[in-house]
């Protein structure tokens, strides 16, 4: 079964998002450095969508899909903003002192490490940015 949460791109909307995934994840009884993983990577992914995906433009939807299907857990963002595939960013050189490194791309380099698999469509004017985690 697929639960889905409709959110505005407003940063105040993340409470939102916030109660969603705890009350979906705390239905599955997980331990808590689970949960957090995926609340990071889909907080990771739902922030810049909210901060990035329609400049200029207020009262935007964004759409997060949640379902656990034979020990899967897939997660689904989807939003009709500007196109962007962040998994086409260069990873960023995690060896580089912090003063050094270019700014951008740490975020989506912790979504790849916390999930399983991430991966970015475009299709019909929609990003969509779908992240599974298998749970054992």
């Amino acid at each position: 079964m697929t639960n889905t949460l409709y959110i505005k791109n407003e940063l105040e909307q993340l409470t939102r998002l916030y109660e969603f995934l705890n009350q979906q994840t705390t239905a599955y009884g997980w331990e808590e450095q689970l949960l957090m993983q995926i609340k990071l990577a889909v907080e990771e992914v739902v922030t810049n969508v909210i901060l990035y995906a329609y400049p200029g433009k207020k009262d935007q939807d964004i759409r997060i899909d949640m379902s656990l299907e034979n020990g899967l857990l897939t997660i689904v963002i989807t939003d009709n903003g500007i196109a962007f595939n962040p998994l086409e960013r260069e990873e960023p050189d995690i060896s580089l002192p912090m003063e050094e490194r270019p700014i951008g791309g740490l975020g989506i380099y912790l979504v790849k490490q916390l999930m399983t698999n991430v991966t970015y469509t475009r299709s019909s004017e929609k990003n969509t940015l779908t992240m599974t985690k298998k749970i054992h």
